[in-house]
């Protein structure tokens, strides 16, 4: 182990330009045979302003190489195979973009196999998504945006609803998405549902007589976060499966089509402060049951990384042998795992430490492939049996990373306030000598419920190659370590949360290579919130960095895509008319004559999840009181930026960080 990290510190860093040369692994879906894998590659543009990708093919058995089967001139995306595995759906913005627009819309496209070309499906003027076939192959289901009446300059907008805008979407221009059928045979597709309220997820039952799909048609729906299962017809009549207190996802049908299985809460209280379960509904109506009420952990991946955005976590799939599969994180590792149909005996289907971020299954339910992304591998295409190991089948980011130091984690235990054990990952810096001192980065997560672990970060990386320590942790508030944890923080944020994160720096320093006056700070989202308050409450560290960032709390309420909803939560049911002391004594604005650290503060134009004014309030402030403090702005991108913006944006916001930090020694 010594040799090959002398080995490794040898090898030059990898760069935040490096980001261009990445291959991102987006899906991997196995044919219903069993035999072949497709899978999604994403590529940086020739402009460096946007992606393209094509889909790929290689053996589940590796008898031959694996193949480019599109032609990757756009955005190829979502393959599906048909259930006879004679044609592969997929998702494509090729062609001329729109006046205005930087690309195509994503529209489906049907490919036979054995070399023909893609044929053109679908035309709409915006994106489709979550794109599935009915079990007899003659059609498909996927949801897209109510097409515009007329193509009319923009309007003024007129709103009589909260829920207007969203991080994802933009402005709300009026229309809706729903469910839309589109036949082989060349016939126009048609809408399969409609009305005022958005459609999702469709999943064929096993007949093909229905669709389950996710919608809020609650009276409510404008002000709560909701999420029911329904059932339509292809005729078109609709009944609700769930209970309508309840948010729920990714439906599922048994064998029979008795039986409705969805991963959800049974309340929905506006934030992600709950652990997610694996439900059973009936089909025909009736009560819901919990099939892993004595499992503490959440269903999905909840570890992140800034290679890609937060994965839809994909539907639990029935096995023969009377067992629910579903994939499920712990302690900073996502795995798949299966329950009883009627509910416990959980059991682990692939062990490592790794993150699983997607799964697709054979018909029989026995082989699987899946996105398998680790600390030093963003993301490779692997393959099992199920109840053996998984093998990787693609190599995408091989050739870069092995030419470049990558850091390996080590995995670090603490105790953070009230005794509780947190864990968090080191990486240690290229060239590490433990005789000398070395700078620290504390890297905090957004959410705050999500988690660190087992997963690719390209910032840290170049920030180890620059020479930093990276320390990154799992603090109270955090998912997979059980609901007790992840529901800590809430009315808590800048609390005992505060307490782990010191605890963890604290920690790092006792392992006598730290250099005491160059330890930094960085986060973003909830991480830019601590990062704010961090920076106003000590002056321990040397530099910040605050990313796409809260700053106060009353103002977030009403700005914010899901302000009233997630900071009522959070905040312990405060709001700017109630309690709103404790808004106050909880936004780190409050604080901000404290503030000695120099801050760096980087947030993109389009965030609507923590609005620019956050950046804006802050930045204005400091200066006014005459502290050191830049502000750099993102045109284009939203919240998402750095896993998914413009390329160009990502590589400028991860060398600023490190530039920052290597300004202040």
């Amino acid at each position: 182990m010594a040799r090959y990290a002398a080995l490794s510190s040898s090898l030059p860093p990898l760069t935040s330009t490096d980001l261009y040369e990445f291959r991102f692994l987006t899906d991997a879906q196995i044919s219903p045979d069993g035999a072949r894998v497709a899978y999604a590659v994403k590529v940086v543009n020739d402009a460096r302003d946007g992606y393209r990708g094509a889909i790929w093919l290689v053996p589940f058995d590796e008898s031959e190489s694996a193949s480019q089967i599109t032609s990757g001139v756009g955005q190829d995306s979502s393959p599906r195979w048909s259930p006879d595995g004679r044609n592969l759906a997929f998702l494509s913005d090729r062609g001329e973009p729109a006046k205005g627009k930087k690309r195509a819309p994503r529209n489906v496209y049907v490919q036979a196999q054995g070399g023909a070309e893609a044929r053109q499906l679908t035309t709409f003027a915006d994106d489709c998504s979550d794109l599935v076939w009915s079990p007899d192959g003659s059609r498909v289901a996927f949801v897209v945006r109510d097409p515009k009446e007329q193509d009319e300059p923009e309007a003024i907008r007129v709103y009589d609803r909260a829920r207007y805008k969203s991080d994802e979407g933009g402005l709300f221009d009026g229309r809706r998405k729903h469910v839309w059928l589109a036949a082989l045979d060349g016939s126009a597709p048609r809408p399969l549902t409609a009305g005022d309220w958005d459609d999702g997820q469709p999943e064929f039952s096993p007949d093909g007589a229905e669709i389950a799909f996710v919608s809020n048609r609650t009276d409510q729906r404008d002000l709560n976060t909701v999420a029911d299962i329904h059932v339509t017809t292809l005729a078109g009549k609709v009944r609700r499966v769930t209970d309508g207190r309840g948010s729920y996802g990714n439906p599922s049908w048994s064998p029979d089509g008795d039986t409705i299985t969805c991963y959800g809460v049974a309340e929905a209280i506006g934030s992600a402060a709950r652990n997610v379960h694996l439900w059973a509904y009936p089909a025909a109506g009736g009560p819901g049951r919990d099939l892993l009420a004595d499992w503490d952990r959440t269903v999905g991946s909840a570890v992140i990384s800034d290679i890609r955005g937060q994965a839809q976590t994909l539907p639990p799939a029935w096995t023969d042998d009377g067992r629910i599969l579903f994939l499920g994180s712990d302690q900073g590792t996502a795995n798949a795992y299966s329950c009883a149909k009627r509910g416990g005996d959980v059991r682990a289907e692939t062990l490592g430490a790794h993150q699983v971020v997607s799964w697709s299954l054979d018909r029989a339910r026995r082989r699987f492939a899946a996105v398998v992304a680790t600390a030093t591998d963003p993301g490779d295409v692997g393959v099992a049996e199920r109840g053996g190991p998984i093998r990787k089948v693609s190599c995408l980011n091989d050739d870069l990373l092995g030419a470049r130091y990558v850091a390996a984690p080590e995995r670090v235990e603490f105790s953070g306030a009230d005794g509780w054990q947190i864990e968090g990952w080191l990486l240690r810096p290229r060239g590490f000598d433990p005789a000398k001192r070395w700078p620290l980065v504390l890297e905090i997560h957004g959410g705050p419920h999500t988690a660190y672990g087992y997963s690719f970060f390209h910032e840290f990386q170049v920030l180890a190659g620059r020479g930093y320590a990276v320390l990154f942790t799992n603090p109270r508030g955090s998912h997979a370590y059980g609901e007790r944890f992840v529901e800590a923080c809430v009315g808590d944020w800048g609390g005992k949360d505060y307490v782990d994160l010191m605890a963890g720096v604290d920690h790092a320093r006792s392992l006598g290579w730290i250099d005491e006056d160059r330890i930094y700070v960085t986060g973003g989202s909830y991480g830019g919130f601590m990062t704010n308050w961090i920076v106003g409450h000590t002056d321990r560290f040397r530099a910040a960095v605050t990313q796409r960032s809260i700053s106060n709390n009353i103002s977030a309420f009403g700005t914010s895509d899901i302000g009233w909803h997630f900071w009522e939560h959070e905040m312990g049911d405060a709001t700017p008319w109630r309690d709103q002391q404790k808004l106050v004594e909880r936004s780190p604005l409050t604080y901000v004559t404290n503030v000695k650290t120099p801050l760096l503060i980087l947030h993109a134009e389009r965030d609507l999840r923590c609005p620019i004014e956050q950046a804006e309030q802050l930045f204005t402030a400091l200066k006014v009181l005459g502290k050191e403090a830049v502000f750099v702005r993102y045109p284009e991108d939203n919240h998402d930026l750095t896993r998914g913006g413009q390329p160009r944006h990502r590589v400028d916001h991860c060398e600023r960080i490190a530039n920052w930090f290597d300004a202040h020694p």
